[in-house]
């Protein structure tokens, strides 16, 4: 049997009815069946804990996630100012979980991690597991450490596919969403069981650029020198400029020219986005930096972009292995739908010509995904990754 679902959408102004008009017409799609899950993807304006209560309120669902976004994206378009809901009906022989992480810090977020994996493990002591879906705060230091915290649980090779919550690109709040709550410093997680088919595929399309480099000194997501010296003088020499140039250039920078680290045997690099630049030339990432690993410059054109979500859609529609698609999933990165532009319809077109015209599709833009890796080394484990589109394709 399939996953039914259905998605309601509303851009009026006002939060709270917006809330009414996008879970209503979620609801009528879906013919009076059952709610097992309601996913909810909002532009920052209705990251509103009333507006989330009333969601699970009116719908009746069983379970609630979803984060705050930059644009919602669906199967009728991309929307800057909306509220999406969308809501599955789960077939008897597939099953979920819903568990949340709250008031996460750097101190604290491993263990919470480890803690939130407990929680959907609880209702699967003699059940099948198939895949964790997670949604957290996009403003986290190191959303690394989050993944690392799971996999202690859930085990390394266990596939976790989510993204990190974003804003307007303010990056002054994210929201994540469990239940009738809109948190702050939190994860949601949603893991299912049973017979669920689901493949996923993850791109980023940035091709490396100068000479191998090799970090020297580095601790979790903050990198200190590189091939000995001050790691800020990467950017320094690339660019010919000063410190002070590159802090007020930092945003573009970080977005066209993050580092890639190297991964044995994967053809693409694992991004990393520049998160600030201290005084002292250490440069703190949105993830953790391996001392001792490998790393080049990166770059990225609108035309490398399309060609990883051609890529990834592929991936993610072959580990069905033929099977119906019900629910695609977007995870893309707010650096991407920066880059792209006016080009982000593009993107979206191109995912919906790939999949059949009766899927539904449903994302948002994230300042962080994470998805395993698919080579024979890193196969199954979960990465966190910068400016890559990760696409999870669902159905019974």
């Amino acid at each position: 049997m399939a996953i039914e679902t259905s998605t309601g959408i509303s851009s009026d102004k006002d939060p709270i009815r917006a809330a009414h008009i996008a879970v209503r017409e979620a609801m009528l799609g879906l013919h009076g069946k059952k709610i097992d899950l309601a996913l909810v993807f909002s532009s920052i304006e209705f990251a509103r804990p009333d507006v989330i209560k009333l969601i699970s309120e009116v719908s009746g669902a069983a379970a609630l996630a979803g984060a705050s976004s930059l644009a919602v994206i669906t199967d009728n378009g991309i929307f800057r100012h909306a509220i999406a809901v969308t809501l599955l009906s789960l077939p008897e022989n597939i099953y979920l979980n819903v568990a949340c992480a709250k008031e996460l810090t750097p101190s604290t977020i491993a263990g919470a991690a480890n803690e939130l994996g407990g929680q959907l493990l609880s209702s699967f002591q003699n059940l099948r597991r198939d895949l964790a879906l997670i949604f957290s705060d996009g403003l986290m230091r190191d959303g690394s450490l989050l993944l690392s915290g799971l996999q202690e649980r859930l085990g390394t090779s266990f596939p976790i596919v989510g993204g990190s919550a974003s804003d307007d690109l303010s990056f002054k709040k994210t929201y994540v969403y469990f239940n009738r709550e809109a948190l702050n410093y939190a994860a949601c997680a949603v893991l299912w069981g049973g017979k669920l088919s689901f493949g996923f595929g993850t791109k980023h399309g940035w091709k490396a650029i100068g000479k191998p480099r090799r970090v020297t000194r580095a601790a979790g997501n903050t990198v200190y020198e590189i091939d000995g010296l001050p790691a800020v003088n990467v950017y320094k020499e690339y660019f010919g400029c000063d410190l002070n140039k590159l802090q007020i250039e930092l945003k573009r920078i970080s977005i066209l020219y993050p580092i890639g680290i190297y991964q044995s045997k994967e053809e693409e690099y694992l991004l990393r986005n520049i998160f600030s630049v201290d005084e002292n030339g250490a440069i703190v990432f949105a993830g953790s930096v391996p001392e001792k690993s490998m790393i080049k410059l990166m770059i990225g054109t609108e035309e490398s972009c399309l060609d990883a979500t051609r890529q990834a859609l592929e991936e993610a529609r072959s580990g069905m292995e033929g099977r119906s698609i019900n629910l695609a999933l977007i995870f893309d990165s707010a650096s991407r739908h920066t880059l792209l532009g006016r080009k982000a319809t593009k993107e979206l077109e191109i995912i919906k010509n790939g999949l059949d015209k009766d899927t539904r599709i449903i994302g948002l833009y994230t300042y962080g995904e994470q998805a395993p890796l698919k080579t024979f080394d890193y196969y199954g484990k979960a990465h966190f990754h910068n400016q890559s589109i990760t696409i999870l394709t669902m159905g019974g």
